[in-house]
């Protein structure tokens, strides 16, 4: 196999690209992809504890961990017990938290739709199911919405 023939060598690439886009998009915010996808996640679903939110955005619960230290560190996000399991803390955003979140996800939505706007809509949808295809065979999981792009 050649490697311009070798879809990992693309996906590569795209997902380089694609993240360079975000980051710079995202920079003046001061948070990196993982606390972004924090932030989105807590912002659409507030509550979920850090083994769930591992699960929803594909990492290590160490990963989210620290995304969710450092978020509670800078007050973007508030951890509670859960009152029916108390060794479990659900997070929160806090009021700066939700305005980041917002600025965040739209300077990161307008870098995703630079990146991939060219595709047509149709094209993006087909792309995102293969992917999400694959995925899901590769590690048994789901695929939950992130709402960015849609």
């Amino acid at each position: 196999m050649e490697l311009g023939d070798n879809i990992l060598w693309h996906l590569k690439q795209a997902w380089y690209f694609a993240l360079t886009a975000v980051n710079d998009a995202v920079s003046q915010h001061g948070v990196s992809t993982a606390q972004i996808g924090v932030l989105r996640q807590l912002a659409n679903e507030p509550g979920l504890s850090g083994a769930e939110l591992a699960r929803r955005m594909l990492i290590t619960p160490q990963g989210v961990q620290l995304a969710l230290k450092a978020l509670e560190q800078r007050g973007l996000v508030e951890r509670k017990t859960d009152p029916q399991h108390a060794r479990i803390l659900k997070a929160y955003l806090t009021a700066e938290g939700r305005r980041v979140a917002a600025a965040v996800v739209g300077d990161a939505i307008a870098a995703h739709e630079a990146v991939f706007g060219v595709l047509t809509p149709d094209e993006q949808r087909t792309l995102r199911d293969l992917l999400a295809r694959v995925v899901e065979k590769g590690t048994g999981n789901t695929l939950f919405d992130d709402h960015i792009g849609d």
